[in-house]
């Protein structure tokens, strides 16, 4: 069915609205036993609808940022987003107990409370 609905926006039947949550499940789901594929190919086909026509995706720009460095860094894609995010915004200080994660990422400190 998604890719019906997918095929039926780039023909310019309709047009999608998708909320980066759902990129965000996209990309957990193609990374899983369902799907099983890599984080490089799981980015690649993310990054495919975020630049499909018919397709609107609200920070699309970020959540291309976020799969590239999902994929180059091998961290989870939420992590990315919002190291992008925070990129975006001018921010270099994060605060998580995600250290494992957060640490790869080069213009971020992890800030101590």
């Amino acid at each position: 069915m998604a890719e019906r609905v997918l095929r039926r926006a780039m023909a310019g039947e309709l047009e999608l609205i998708v909320p980066a949550m759902v990129i965000a499940e996209i990309v957990w789901t193609l990374e899983t036993s369902v799907f099983n594929l890599s984080k490089q190919e799981a980015s690649e086909k993310a990054i495919a609808i975020l630049n499909m026509p018919g397709v609107q995706v609200p920070n699309a720009r970020t959540l291309e940022e976020a799969a590239v460095l999902h994929s180059e860094l091998n961290i989870d894609f939420t992590d990315a987003y919002l190291a992008c995010f925070a990129l975006g915004k001018g921010l270099e200080d994060v605060y998580t107990f995600d250290k494992k994660h957060f640490s790869r990422i080069p213009w971020l400190h992890i800030a101590q409370s």
